[in-house]
């Protein structure tokens, strides 16, 4: 029989493997400390020369407290990827033959994998990813997106689909639909996610169906937002004026714009200006163009007089006449007047 072995005394000069599955789903929600104790202890693990290393050792180049490493071990356990056997515990308080586990091989046999008591386990990530739908929306949205989704992310995105009930070809709908409005933070995904549920959105059909109806309606506040030149998306209540416009009020393009057109006479158009001359039109039942444009000629004619009245007034005080008086005449009547020369 053959015994191979790879030998070398330069210890640095190893390698040790750390699967991506690791990186990607373990490491990101897992506190720092623990992550060095995980890879130095599968650094021995894997080492050719020495596998062995005490608690005590461990927090000592690590620079933690040997119940920080027991910890650590405890969490990665939980974790489903290391196996603690008490082999050394007579001789070593604590001490456990620690078995690294292949996480690739956990998720190949995803019937063998640990059962999920914590929604927010990585392990849901991994065992979500043998469904090859998800798989690929997950892909999908790296593509997007520029970049890997993070931990919280992907657990939100399967949120949807656990208890919203959406394939994961909608999941895809919804971050398209946001990443083409530049609304890519977490909380907007959340809120707009809640509205496709609430809106009966359970299939790609229904959703295709709602993403057009929201990027008409996207499409009209586009065209009030470059009247504005705002450079920026509009901000959520600016959102709900605009809603009100066209959705509550019920008018067309033409009509808000026409109100867009009015603020233009002011030094800084805003979305309150604009929503002050809408709101004064819906109060006064003004639905057509027609009648807006009516009512507007009819306020500017009786803005007119007032003005031509004002003018009017101002001219009349102007050419009132005033008196004019002889300083030296009245100089010499006082002199007069006071020796007796005067009569009153």
């Amino acid at each position: 029989m053959n015994n191979f072995r790879y030998k070398t005394n330069k210890e640095d000069l190893h390698n040790t493997a750390i699967e991506n599955i690791f990186i990607n789903h373990y490491m990101p929600a897992a506190p720092g400390d623990y992550v060095k104790v995980y890879i130095l202890g599968l650094k021995y693990a894997a080492s050719y020369t020495n596998n062995y290393l005490s608690n005590e050792v461990l927090a000592k180049t690590l620079n933690l407290s040997q119940e920080e490493v027991l910890n650590a071990w405890r969490y990665w356990e939980e974790q489903g990827i290391i196996k603690l056997n008490m082999g050394l515990a007579e001789h070593e308080k604590g001490s456990y033959d620690i078995e690294f586990l292949s996480i690739k091989e956990i998720v190949l046999n995803i019937k063998d994998a640990p059962v999920i008591t914590d929604k927010y386990s990585p392990q849901r990530i991994i065992n979500s990813r043998s469904n090859y739908k998800i798989k690929d929306m997950f892909e999908y949205i790296k593509k997007i997106a520029g970049r890997e989704a993070s931990q919280s992310e992907m657990f939100t995105f399967l949120d949807w689909i656990d208890d919203y009930g959406f394939p994961p070809d909608v999941v895809m709908l919804i971050i398209e639909d946001c990443f083409s409005r530049n609304k890519k933070d977490l909380p907007y995904l959340k809120q707009v996610a809640k509205n496709w549920y609430d809106a009966g959105i359970n299939s790609a059909e229904k959703a295709a169906e709602y993403a057009a109806r929201h990027k008409e309606k996207w499409q009209k506040y586009s065209r009030v937002i470059n009247f504005l030149r705002l450079g920026r998306q509009p901000t959520t209540p600016e959102e709900e004026l605009m809603h009100k416009w066209f959705y509550t009020y019920e008018y067309s393009e033409d009509i808000v714009l026409k109100a867009c057109e009015l603020t233009a006479q002011t030094i800084k158009p805003s979305f309150h200006y604009i929503d002050k001359i809408l709101t004064e039109w819906n109060n006064c039942k003004l639905k057509t163009m027609e009648e807006i444009e009516a009512y507007i000629l009819k306020h500017d004619t009786k803005k007119d007089r007032s003005i031509s009245k004002e003018a009017k007034s101002s001219k009349s005080f102007n050419n009132f006449s005033n008196r004019t008086y002889d300083t030296k005449l009245l100089k010499e009547n006082l002199l007069k007047k006071s020796r007796g020369e005067l009569s009153e």
